[in-house]
């Protein structure tokens, strides 16, 4: 397999550059005369396969270089781009993202993590020479059985017998290299391993037993398969890591796999309010549905809001694996827990504006209805809600025991979207629990800010700060209480109550970080859009705390509509697209 040598400067221009070139390849997704239009994909989509247009551009962009860190001549350097360049794709389709992008991605972090010299070698070819990786990671005991993995690896001279049944894997069918998570009984270290292996369209995986195709509601174009292995032989070579180690290099994978995914989904959550707003735009003004209704300006900018807000989350989230590693687990965590929430509850919002439209399978519409369904596909995977609501919980139950000062807040970097200056993302060995909590370090800081904001909207900003502290100071003492139960007892049910106000308290740290740390006065340094934020969170925390900000409405109303004439993007970069 020729390897293509891709190998890229990691400045933001570079970046920037990146995410043009691709945005100007796939066009205008609203142009009925496009071949890579909305159209084009979601007839694709009724068929149930990826269009092949947008197959072959992105085999021409080399986008799996993106997956494929520099040193072995790949793009990859810093998570936060890598999103930002997935966007572009999950903008047009969710599936073509899954199918052709993150399933990849989420198995060749595992060969990153700890793979051979040889074994990443030989990814990094298979994927610069546009071949294509599937992954079975382990389904944590609160996932979900629709992705359940039951595989077993038992040691049979020098290497493994594997049986069982993987029930629904993306793209199996299509990848030249799997990632298997599979048990090992009596593995000195555990009971859990990882294997390198061939994939079923290779030569040496012709014979893998793969299940008939699972279809779904939501990104019908990802041809989702089970594997079933009966004694299959597996060479000692194909182990990644040690035998019995495989539960804590998922583990290491996690906070790689979680901050990227949903960052990528922001594409979707980006056009379902692009189509809404041209909806809006195009109805006179006595319509329920025009511009000059308040409903529909608040759902919008709520929308708008809900976007800003869930990057900001992302920011930090990524970017934590570069600076915070050892908190990177529990903020990727908090992302897998809350983005799918926020966001599928904006794409409801937005379907009330486009009423009857909001079901329709084609048309100037039809994206929409496919994005709404596409949405909460991207919530699922391994290390799903559940079991990153287990993670927090776990973090509260240690939050009780050490002291929050503001001391301690996290650095700059980890709020500046177009900082490139970041550290290796790669740590050797398992990352330690976090002693304390950035995030909540820098709410501290960042109120002292807020409170000296003036006008309007800074004493608004001001007020919703007010609230996130106190709630903050409650929950810290809540987490007191719990610290101070006896151990071995079950955590209690408050703990996960807790869970969701602890997620809500981090998202309003990272939009006040990214507001803070803003230089010059451009959109992020205004404190409309921190405002908006921080009261939308201050309402969810506290009911008695929401409140409607007339003149950050304004503000930002008048921010969506310009970004929707110019064609750019609702996230915290303002990209151009299309």
């Amino acid at each position: 397999m020729t390897t293509v040598t891709n190998r890229a400067d990691s400045s933001e221009a570079a970046v920037q550059e990146r995410i043009a070139r691709l945005e100007h390849e796939f066009g205008d997704l609203e142009d009925p005369g496009n071949p890579l239009g909305a159209e084009q994909f979601l007839a694709a989509d009724d068929r149930g396969r990826l269009l092949p247009a947008a197959e072959r551009l992105l085999d021409r962009f080399g986008l799996n270089a993106e997956f494929v860190p520099r040193e072995l001549g790949g793009r990859l350097d810093r998570l936060d781009a890598l999103s930002r360049v997935l966007r572009a794709v999950f903008r047009r389709d969710a599936a073509l993202g899954l199918g052709y992008g993150l399933t990849s991605y989420m198995a060749s972090v595992v060969v990153w993590a700890d793979g051979t010299q040889d074994q990443r070698r030989d990814t990094a070819e298979l994927l610069l020479g546009g071949g294509r990786m599937a992954c079975a990671y382990p389904e944590p005991p609160q996932g979900n059985d629709f992705l359940a993995n039951r595989l077993t690896a038992r040691p049979d001279g020098g290497g493994f017998l594997l049986s069982g049944r993987k029930e629904a894997l993306n793209s199996a069918a299509s990848a030249q290299s799997l990632v298997l998570f599979a048990h090992t009984p009596g593995a000195a270290r555990g009971e859990l391993s990882a294997f390198l292996m061939p994939g079923p369209d290779s030569p040496g995986g012709a014979n893998l037993g793969l299940l008939p195709r699972r279809r779904t509601v939501g990104i019908r174009g990802c041809v989702v398969q089970g594997l079933e292995f009966d004694g299959h032989h597996l060479d000692r070579e194909l182990l990644i890591g040690a035998p019995g180690a495989g539960a804590q290099l998922a583990e290491r994978a996690f906070p790689l796999t979680r901050s990227t995914g949903l960052s990528m989904a922001l594409g979707c959550a980006d056009t379902a309010l692009r189509t809404t707003t041209a909806f809006a735009r195009s109805h006179r003004s006595r319509s329920r549905a025009s511009l000059h209704t308040a409903r529909t300006r608040t759902a919008l900018v709520d929308a708008f809001t809900d976007l800003l807000i869930s990057d900001c989350v992302s920011l930090v989230t990524t970017r934590s694996v570069h600076l915070l590693p050892a908190e990177s687990r529990l903020l990727g965590a908090v992302a897998k827990y809350q983005l799918p929430t926020v966001l599928n509850e904006a794409v409801y919002d937005l379907s009330i504006v486009l009423g009857a439209e909001s079901y329709a399978r084609s048309g100037s519409y039809g994206t929409f209805q496919k994005t709404a369904r596409d949405l909460p596909m991207i919530g699922l995977g391994s290390a799903g809600t559940a079991s990153s609501r287990a993670v927090i919980v776990a973090h509260l139950l240690r939050l009780g025991e050490v002291a929050v000062s503001a001391d301690d807040e996290a650095p700059a970097p980890l709020f500046r979207p177009f900082d490139a200056d970041l550290p290796d993302y790669r740590h050797e060995g398992p990352l330690p629990p976090a002693r304390g909590d950035s995030l909540l370090a820098s709410l501290l800081r960042s109120a002292r800010h807020a409170a000296a904001a003036g006008g309007e909207l800074g004493a608004a900003l001001a007020e919703s700060t007010a609230v996130l502290t106190e709630q903050l100071r409650v929950l810290l003492a809540s987490c007191a209480e719990l610290a101070g139960q006896p151990r071995g007892h079950p955590v209690s049910p408050r703990a996960y109550a807790m869970a969701d106000r602890y997620a809500l308290i981090v998202a309003g740290a990272a939009c006040l970080g990214v507001w803070r740390h803003q230089d010059g006065s451009g959109f992020l340094a205004d404190p409309a859009w921190a405002a908006m934020a921080l009261t939308r969170i201050a309402g969810r925390l506290d009911k008695t705390a929401a409140k409607i900000l007339p003149l950050g409405e304004e503000h930002l109303l008048a921010e969506l509509l310009h970004r929707f004439d110019d064609a750019r993007s609702y996230d915290l970069y303002s990209t151009a697209i299309g």
